[in-house]
């Protein structure tokens, strides 16, 4: 392949860690551009042609999306598929959980976790300790409260809604362990609609409020799909009783520093 491939990324972004593990299991040599939150919206429609990331630039061609994203990467290196054959009865199936995936799951990781960063700004910072940053990391503190109000209305992550979130989680992630067991988000290679959701528990197994509602479930083994994060929030942030009732009576989380 002739043409450079960036992917332009933000630190502890689920999407872009997806197709960043999409890229890594095709062989697809790139470079990586990490990014600021919210510089994105400013510069996004410009180099890759929208405000959201994961944003890839081939050559001259841009793309915004995971989804679109991963077509592509099938497009440019049909081995490993990241769906199955059109005509292969799982093929519909795989699209779906892969939507779901994307539209419906998500969100729900990210609207907790800005909940989190709007409590404890510093706790951004765990996910960008293995970027290099385009301005030092000292530079930066000062800005992370206001930062993490921002992204928390961008996100739409008000208080009801993170709690909201963290109520419907259990049945979110029951069904997560049905698709695997279906085997429609791939064996020990994952496809689309495994990247897209096991990003999603991967980034949920960091927060340490909700980590323990992973605890035994066979979708924690899709964390191994991706590169391993140093990234780390401790228990004790959320309010208890925002947490489904039986994390709150294992006294796992206190109120909200």
């Amino acid at each position: 392949m002739t043409d450079t491939v960036k992917l332009y990324v933000l630190p502890g972004s689920h999407p872009c860690a997806a197709v960043e593990a999409a890229l890594e299991l095709k062989g697809i040599e790139y470079r990586r551009v990490n990014l600021l939150p919210l510089i994105p919206v400013a510069i996004g429609p410009l180099l890759w042609g929208g405000p959201t990331v994961p944003g890839m630039r081939i050559g001259s061609e841009r793309l915004v999306g995971s989804r679109r994203i991963m077509r592509r990467l099938d497009e440019l290196a049909g081995k490993p598929p990241l769906l199955p054959p059109p005509g292969d009865p799982a093929y519909a199936r795989v699209l779906e959980a892969e939507r779901w995936g994307d539209e419906v799951l998500q969100p729900v990781p990210r609207r907790i976790i800005d909940a989190v960063f709007v409590r404890r700004p510093a706790t951004m910072e765990t996910f960008a300790e293995d970027m290099k940053l385009p301005v030092p990391r000292s530079f930066l503190r000062p800005a992370l409260p206001l930062t993490a109000r921002l992204m928390a209305i961008k996100n739409g992550a008000r208080d009801e809604a993170a709690k909201a979130d963290l109520a419907a989680l259990p049945r979110q992630l029951d069904r997560v362990d049905e698709l695997l067991a279906e085997g429609l988000l791939g064996g020990e290679r994952p496809n689309a609609a495994g990247l897209q959701i096991g990003s999603s528990i991967r980034l949920l197994n960091c927060i340490g409020d909700v980590a323990q509602l992973l605890s035994g479930r066979p979708s924690l083994r899709m964390i191994d799909w991706f590169r391993p994060t140093g990234a780390s929030i401790p228990a004790g942030i959320l309010p208890a009783d925002w947490l489904p009732s039986q994390l709150a009576r294992d006294g796992l989380s206190a109120h909200p520093a």
